[in-house]
């Protein structure tokens, strides 16, 4: 028992001491798969982390409040899909502080108070059709003081509106917080059906409309959007605005910043922000340096046709799947025949090539051995094991320990070794004379010639024996042969 504890002890240690692995903090939740993720709603103050990547592409995921701690220890989120906003509403203001009942969208609709560190998304598809005032983006439609550090998303995110305050954002939609050393590889669409009145539309790679601490960011966008009322387009923040919120003067450093945004503004009182970092600046900042871009503010003067990435009528599309590798991600490729228009979704983990258990120390009577499997492509340690101890044999009892054989007859001798799962339990059987008699190794022995053997079965381990002495009479063959000598 003593030995099986020590097994036990060592394959837990092993386990913890694994790459990868680290150590829980005191009250920090481990998250397994998306069950385990959605079940952050019970308690949205608590403290999480992510155990593995997990899929999401089962079924469409519903935003939800948070205000707790996630870290994702570098672990990915994939194939997320949003068609709902989240159940929660809060309070937005426009740049005039008029304020507006507002719902969101993302993987969190809400974040108030809340971190967020470490955490990877790809395959964003975050996709509304809504009547009420709403910001979506792919982490938090709405942020209130929390913080996101250290993440990374990749996707789309895409809205339908008849509503007045509305916007779309790479990392998160409305509010104040810090942004650091985050990434974005998104594109946005915003398409207005509110014809009544003139929208308030919001467009950002990393953030709609708040203000925060951008720092250290870089953001990749493909903006297209189709407003009849007011545009405030930002490569990086739609427009800078304390909007209402306490929150200092945030600063804007070391952010970088590619790609473009696609635009109409259907306004007589036309306004038409958008620039490469901040679309529109209502409030100051506290440090603004070290910011780079290469961005194309495209406005568009038709009206009538809605602004999309895709540009084919009936497009004929191609489609390449990239299997997942030992260090990289597979997706599948999606490339239309006529306008070239691509994007991926469909992610799948990195997949290891598992090799069979190899044993790289030996166990012994007093210690527990060690297995360990390795991918047979790269050679990254996949899984390490304990061998128990070994198990000494303390007894070894033949049936019988004489017995008497004519020349060619055979008898099985059987042994009983104790304890049954000794380690060394197999036995070796020889023969003091095999001229005499010979032994196979089951105990089968075989009288040869006249005399006497002693056969001896000896447990594997050296440290049990026992034996039978075997006395051959001649058979008539040795009769005769022995009256000519």
């Amino acid at each position: 028992m003593k030995l099986l504890k020590t097994a036990l002890c060592l394959a837990l240690a092993l386990l913890l001491l694994a790459p990868g692995a680290a150590a829980l903090a005191e009250g920090e939740t481990l998250i397994f798969d998306a069950q385990g993720l959605a079940a952050i709603a019970d308690d949205p103050a608590g403290s999480y982390a992510l155990a593995r990547d997990i899929d999401l592409g089962g079924a469409d995921w519903t935003p939800i409040a948070f205000s707790g701690t996630l870290d994702g220890r570098g672990h990915t989120l994939y194939n997320l899909r949003v068609r709902v906003p989240g159940a929660d509403e809060r309070v937005t203001r426009d740049g005039n502080l008029k304020a507006y009942e507002t719902v969101f969208a993302g993987l969190f609709s809400v974040l108030e108070e809340a971190e967020l560190r470490d955490l990877h998304l790809k395959g964003v598809d975050v996709e509304l059709e809504t009547d009420s005032h709403c910001f979506a983006a792919a982490l938090a439609g709405y942020i209130d003081h929390s913080s996101l550090v250290g993440c990374s998303v990749e996707g789309r995110v895409a809205m339908t509106g008849s509503a007045v305050m509305v916007g779309v954002g790479g990392l998160a939609g409305y509010g104040c917080g810090a942004l650091r050393d985050c990434s974005a590889d998104v594109e946005l669409f915003y398409e207005d059906c509110c014809f009544e009145a003139r929208c308030e539309q919001f467009m950002g790679g990393a953030l709609a409309c708040g203000i925060a601490d951008v720092d250290g960011c870089t953001v990749r966008v493909d903006g297209w959007d189709s407003c009849h009322g007011y545009v405030h387009n930002g490569g990086l923040v739609g427009m800078w605005y304390l909007c209402g919120m306490n929150y200092p003067l945030g600063s804007f450093t070391d952010n970088s910043v590619s790609g473009q945004i696609c635009f109409f503004e259907d306004n007589p009182d036309r306004r038409a922000y958008c620039a490469p970092f901040r679309g529109e600046s209502l409030s100051g900042v506290r440090r603004y340096d070290g910011n780079e871009e290469d961005f194309t503010r495209s406005e568009v003067y038709d009206y009538d046709v809605v602004l999309r990435p895709e540009r084919c009528e009936a497009p004929e599309i191609d489609e390449e799947i990239t299997p997942a590798g030992c260090g990289s991600w597979g997706w599948t490729r999606h490339v239309c025949r006529g306008c070239g228009r691509a994007w991926t979704d469909r992610y799948t983990p990195p997949a290891h090539s598992a090799g069979d258990w190899a044993l790289v120390e030996e166990p012994g009577f007093d210690r527990p051995g060690l297995e360990r499997r390795t991918c047979t492509v790269c050679g990254a340690v996949l899984g390490e094991r304990a061998v128990p101890a070994l198990v000494a044999s303390t007894s070894c009892l033949l049936d019988r320990h004489e017995t008497a054989l004519r020349s060619g007859e055979s008898l099985a001798l059987t042994a009983s070794v104790t304890p049954a799962d000794a380690s060394g339990g197999a036995l070796v059987w020889t023969s003091s004379d095999e001229s005499v008699a010979r032994v196979d190794g089951a105990g089968l022995v075989t009288a040869v010639g006249p005399g006497s053997a002693v056969i001896r079965a000896e447990t594997a381990d050296g440290l049990c024996a026992d034996s039978c002495t075997v006395t051959v009479r001649g058979g008539a063959l040795h009769w005769l042969r022995s009256l000519f000598e």
